[in-house]
């Protein structure tokens, strides 16, 4: 797993060559974004090897994991995977 420094994170933006970076995770007044070191740690820092969808299908899993682990009886885990397939056939329809 990469370590959660601004160099690793996909909204840093840095120039080559150069020790610091911008910070591009929010819009910003005349696009002064926040410099940052390469090396700082940061609470919302996000993989940059992974685009945003995958952040939220990732996301998704792991919700569905717990609730599968929460569930608890078979009864319940069932359940659990007939309301995932009514979602997913739902999401396909417009």
């Amino acid at each position: 797993m990469s370590r959660r420094q601004c160099q690793n994170c996909r909204h840093f933006v840095q120039a080559p060559g150069e020790l610091t970076g911008e910070c591009r995770i929010r819009s910003v007044p005349q696009n002064e974004f926040p410099r940052r070191s390469a090396a700082e740690d940061c609470g919302e820092w996000q993989d940059g090897r992974f685009l945003p969808e995958q952040h939220e299908r990732r996301e998704l899993v792991r919700q569905f994991a717990v609730a599968m682990v929460a569930a608890g009886s078979q009864e319940m885990v069932h359940q659990v995977w007939q309301r995932a397939a009514e979602l997913a056939d739902y999401e396909g329809q417009t």
